[in-house]
């Protein structure tokens, strides 16, 4: 199954700071994810998704994204893990 990608741009906080963020967003049936990180492994891309609430997505007309995301972002920290 070959998903579509998007672009999202949305607010996260680093290091106390707020700031832009922008990744690929890919849908699954009702579900949104925005793609964390990805590898190739051989012939195939491993990908570290976090789910997001597809509701709090708003189109965007602006250039270099498809949807802004309006909730928050709380991605994970490598340091953390």
């Amino acid at each position: 199954m070959r998903l579509k990608l998007y672009r999202i741009r949305s607010l996260t906080v680093e290091n106390g700071k707020t700031a832009f963020i922008e990744l690929d967003l890919e849908f699954e049936g009702n579900r949104a994810f925005v793609i964390w990180d990805s590898i190739p492994v051989g012939t195939f891309l491993l990908k570290a998704r976090v789910e997001i609430d597809p509701t709090l997505l708003q189109t965007s007309g602006g250039r270099g994204c498809d949807y802004l995301y309006c909730g928050e972002l709380v991605l994970p920290r490598p340091q953390n893990n």
